[in-house]
């Protein structure tokens, strides 16, 4: 019963659960593994009152969540006015950042705007883990200060980690420092090859390494749920295999990804683009394709083409070389 509960709630959705709002590119780190290669602002980048719009039109499709991610969500100047427009209307405003900008002021900024949670990337037990596959001196100092702060306001924090050749070797170590610091949950990704990423084959782990660290993950994850800290195993394949198959139980698309440019992606991990904003409103594309965009015989034929994630970069390029457009809005004027 409860899961023809859950099919029919999915199956009558009029818009997204999840939508991710891409607030800038630019970034003052140059993390080695960036899927979308962030730093310089994007050509063409949202300005601020187009960002409002976009909250707005968000907002009115009511989703369970809200992700702003970025490059370095604080260096968009309005960032506390888009958690003010999207907490009425959305269950949970959260937003990623490196850490580098969370003083005390700020943080103070963002829970009187209503942020619900903010997820700080860590990449290990020290600097050079942590600075090295950042990009930026003092990396580390920064990431564990924002955390203390964050946790010290009563907000909920998350860490997110990608293992690599650096830090594998102390995820045990890792992981309690995270409990210590009072992280409610430790999200782990494997590096993707896409972007920056796919410049730094000598740091990608292998399958065995990936399987040696989801056996270590699995013996710890009991001993840290009873330490109030949840740890979680992001597959980047996952949502691009699951999602397509859910047309069989009449599930629409759940998410939604918005480019800071005013791009409308399909998946983060993939140059394969629908539409933009500033020409149609998220719910024209919604209601014209972008719903069940992952049943659709253009993206199946991308995604059959990737087997695991050493395949993404290739499968990247062959979009980028096809023209990397979708046209699901070519019957609208």
């Amino acid at each position: 019963m409860k899961a023809r509960v859950q099919k029919l709630k999915y199956a009558n959705t009029s818009g997204p659960l999840f939508v991710m709002l891409d607030v800038t590119a630019a970034c003052n780190f140059r993390c080695l593994h960036c899927y979308n290669s962030s730093g310089e602002k994007a050509k063409n980048e949202l300005t601020n009152d187009e960002l409002v719009d976009i909250v707005k039109q968000i907002s009115e499709m009511h989703p369970e969540s809200l992700c702003l991610c970025g490059g370095e969500t604080m260096l968009r100047s309005n960032i506390c006015d888009l958690i003010k427009i999207a907490k009425p209307n959305v269950g949970a405003v959260n937003m990623v950042s490196n850490g580098s900008f969370m003083t005390l002021e700020n943080v103070t900024a963002l829970k009187e705007a209503g942020i619900d949670t903010i997820q700080i990337s860590v990449d290990g037990i020290n600097e050079m883990q942590h600075d090295t596959f950042r990009g930026y001196v003092g990396a580390f100092e920064k990431a564990i200060n924002a955390i203390k702060i964050i946790h010290s306001l009563g907000i909920e924090v998350l860490v997110s980690f990608v293992p690599n050749k650096l830090n594998v070797r102390t995820i045990s170590e890792f992981l309690e420092m995270m409990c210590e610091l009072g992280v409610s949950s430790v999200r782990i990704m494997p590096l993707i090859p896409v972007g920056r990423g796919s410049k730094i084959d000598t740091l990608l782990l292998s399958s065995d390494e990936y399987a040696d660290l989801q056996l270590t993950l699995d013996v710890k994850k009991d001993y840290f749920i009873n330490k109030g800290m949840l740890i979680e195993w992001g597959d980047p394949l996952d949502h691009m295999y699951r999602l397509s198959n859910n047309e069989k139980i009449g599930y629409k698309n759940f998410q939604y990804h918005v480019k800071a440019n005013g791009d409308i992606a399909v998946s983060a991990y993939l140059p394969l683009i629908v539409g933009n904003v500033r020409k149609h409103s998220l719910k024209d594309y919604w209601n014209n394709g972008y719903d069940t965009i992952w049943y659709s015989k253009e993206y199946k034929k991308y995604r059959d083409q990737i087997e695991s994630i050493y395949d993404v970069n290739t499968v990247s390029e062959i979009i980028e070389n096809d023209g990397g457009c979708i046209d699901i809005m070519h019957d609208m004027i």
